[in-house]
């Protein structure tokens, strides 16, 4: 019988920002944990909020085998790493909400006819996971996050832009051009030269890549609901496309391991390489009962069986800046877009309620209302751009993300 534990912690300062100013301050301090018990196939769980008698948890682990909730994989065995990015600065609540608010008074200063809302947390975190099989895997980090939502003076729209950047430490000029990026040229109006054109976005797994968390799941791969059911180890995109579980943990800010401890060679794992289709994303269960790879993909609740996760899967580094991807062409820049969604069959299209036409080094003005549209086979392969090394933040992990893609009006100026 294996018994492990699994850990989360956070200590986490939460800003509430209205209309420039901070409105509200909440400090939370979490740990949640989880006791998992391995016997014959099968797992037991139970978890806990605070402090907690590892005894009285275990018999509840314990108590929830006899449902048979079957789990036949082989636990984290004989492995031990720590990763500890919480000392890469020292900043202290106090620093931490006053530095916040010289930034938002800067801002309304420079941009009167603007109002920034929404929020800005100071997080440290920490994943920990322990069994009596050897494994001992801790993961400690520390981040500022601003989330800011930007609304024009004039505009009736609920908002006009979004600001967000996520860094280590405190950069103030790196905070102040990512936030305002946008609004020192919002008053510019200009339209999409091209019907066909560059469309960038700020990395986010969430946007451009929805069609891969969704299909290249293990469990839709396995059951052949997904649209590359059957391609594993064909060519189906660019060359200079590969898509990797990316868990280094300085570069990406994700835990090098995942939620069944699984640690990578190297903290990452190919999924697809060059073009080539190597492997869908998966927990040690739907590994085990497909006979895929496992991918470092098993995530879930402190208190849950651990099922398959895209929620650290990335696009490989180009290795170029975006004004040398972009070759002397305009770009759109997309700062917001919803209404849109891949079809089964990997067509996509969008509306894009904020963009602005980019040349590789600044904005040049706001563009109206437009749609994009393409399809997942051409937006990863022969218009597949790339990924630059740089974002509007050099300590971010977002970075650009290019495609050429077909661009039309389909509205004013919101």
């Amino acid at each position: 019988m294996t018994r492990e534990i699994y850990r989360v912690k956070s200590i986490k300062t939460s800003l509430s920002v209205s209309n420039n100013r901070v409105s509200a301050i909440q400090k939370a301090d979490t740990e949640k944990t989880g006791l998992r018990i391995y016997d014959n196939g099968c797992i037991g769980v139970a978890g806990a909020i605070g402090a907690y008698d590892e005894d009285t948890l275990a018999g509840r682990a314990e108590h929830m085998l006899k449902f048979k909730i079957p789990y036949e994989c082989e636990p984290a065995r004989d492995i031990r790493r720590t990763v500890d990015l919480s000392e890469s600065f020292t900043l202290s609540d106090e620093d931490f909400v006053q530095r916040s608010e010289e930034i938002l008074a800067t801002l309304a200063r420079q941009y009167p006819l603007f109002s920034f809302s929404h929020k800005i947390t100071y997080e440290e975190t920490e994943k920990h996971l322990h069994n009596n099989c050897g494994a001992e895997l801790t993961c400690r980090d520390k981040a500022i996050q601003f989330e800011l939502l930007i609304k024009h003076r004039d505009s009736k729209s609920m908002m006009d832009s979004i600001g967000v950047t996520l860094m280590r430490g405190f950069d103030e000029d790196a905070i102040y051009k990512s936030i305002s990026e946008t609004c020192a040229c919002y008053e510019e109006k200009v339209t999409s030269p091209e019907e066909k054109m560059p469309v960038i976005m700020l990395h986010s797994h969430e946007f451009f890549l929805m069609k891969f968390l969704s299909d290249l799941n293990g469990r839709a791969m396995g059951t052949e609901a997904s649209l590359f059911s059957g391609k594993l180890g064909q060519k189906l995109f660019s060359d200079d496309f590969s898509l990797c579980v990316q868990r280094e943990p300085r570069e990406f800010f994700q835990s090098f391991f995942d939620a069944e401890g699984t640690v990578l060679p190297d903290d990452h794992f190919k999924l697809i390489e060059n073009g080539i289709l190597k492997s869908p994303f998966s927990s040690k269960k739907i590994a085990g009962q497909y006979g895929y790879a496992v991918t470092g993909s098993g995530e879930g609740e402190y208190d849950s069986t651990p099922d398959t996760s895209p929620g650290a899967i990335g696009v490989s580094s180009s290795g170029k800046p975006i004004k040398e991807l972009l070759d002397g062409r305009q770009a759109i820049y997309i700062v917001y877009a919803s209404g849109g969604n891949f079809t089964s069959q990997g067509e996509y299209a969008t509306p894009v309620q904020a963009s602005f036409l980019f040349d590789g080094d600044e904005l040049l003005g706001r563009l109206p209302q437009i749609s994009i549209r393409s399809n997942v086979y051409d937006m990863f392969g022969k218009d597949f751009i790339g990924l630059s090394i740089d974002g509007n933040n050099p300590h971010a992990p977002l970075k650009y993300l290019a495609f050429d893609m077909n661009v039309s009006r389909i509205g004013d100026w919101m």
